[in-house]
């Protein structure tokens, strides 16, 4: 056996070795709660390794700038977090993005848009971003921003705006956020709420994409009234329908 037939079959045996890409649903006018944690569990905890044909740090064919949530820029960009060859969990953040998790490795091995070459593993929002809007979004970066995060675990049919979001739903009292409801500032960002933390209604569970801590989808444990200070409503979508989850999570 030559080297490079020995290469080939290694790469192989890691590769099947590797942990399948999550699928999630596809759009429907309604959606459980249990549908909603899974979607943003295949998110979370999406295991990927990039290389640094996937680090971008400029402007891309379309004059759009692209930088990457990889650790080289991280003293520059708090929170930028993945190492090209390394392990990764959690999608990173992209300004504008609405990949599944499928499409997200795909598109790091072979992008269509970018001509077969592999695609930017994320794009971090900027101030510069944010009053550009939509003329921001780089087609050649792979990932999901935080209303697209929610978007897809609502099996919405393309990704609501954080200044959209709030007319699919009712607002809420903070006690009665359950799995899947969302705490939201239009304009600005949105998360989704999973479970109350200890006994009382001050801490709990959350899942968002990014950007801080880091510029990724992660759960997190987040305050309740450093949020109400910040300006966050609790919201429920309007075709959330009631399930219970198999761990319990998720309650009638």
């Amino acid at each position: 056996m030559n080297v490079r037939t020995a290469g080939v079959l290694l790469s192989a045996a890691l590769f099947s070795c590797s942990p399948p890409v999550p699928d999630i649903p596809p759009a429907a006018p309604t959606v459980t709660r249990t549908e909603a944690l899974r979607t943003s569990r295949a998110y979370t905890n999406l295991a990927w390794r990039g290389t640094r044909h996937n680090v971008r740090h400029g402007t891309d064919p379309d004059g759009i700038r692209i930088d990457t949530p990889d650790a080289s820029v991280s003293g520059a960009h708090a929170g930028a977090w993945w190492k090209p060859g390394a392990r990764s969990a959690g999608m990173p953040y992209k300004w504008g993005g609405f990949d599944t998790p499928r499409q997200f490795v795909s598109r790091l091995n072979r992008d269509p848009e970018n001509g077969g070459r592999p695609a930017a593993a994320g794009d971090m929002g900027t101030p510069e971003k944010q009053a550009a809007g939509d003329d921001a979004v780089s087609r050649f970066a792979a990932g999901v921003d935080c209303s697209g995060f929610v978007s897809r675990c609502w099996r919405l049919s393309r990704p609501w705006s954080t200044r959209e979001l709030p007319s699919l739903c009712t607002p809420l009292d903070w006690e009665e956020l359950r799995t899947g409801d969302i705490l939201i500032v239009p304009g600005r960002h949105v998360l989704m709420f999973i479970e109350w933390h200890g006994d009382g209604r001050d801490v709990f569970l959350g899942s968002e994409a990014g950007p801080l801590p880091v510029w990724k989808c992660a759960e997190h444990f987040f305050s309740r009234a450093i949020l109400e200070r910040g300006g966050y409503r609790p919201m429920r979508y309007k075709g959330m329908r009631e399930q219970e989850t198999d761990s319990g999570t998720a309650k009638p």
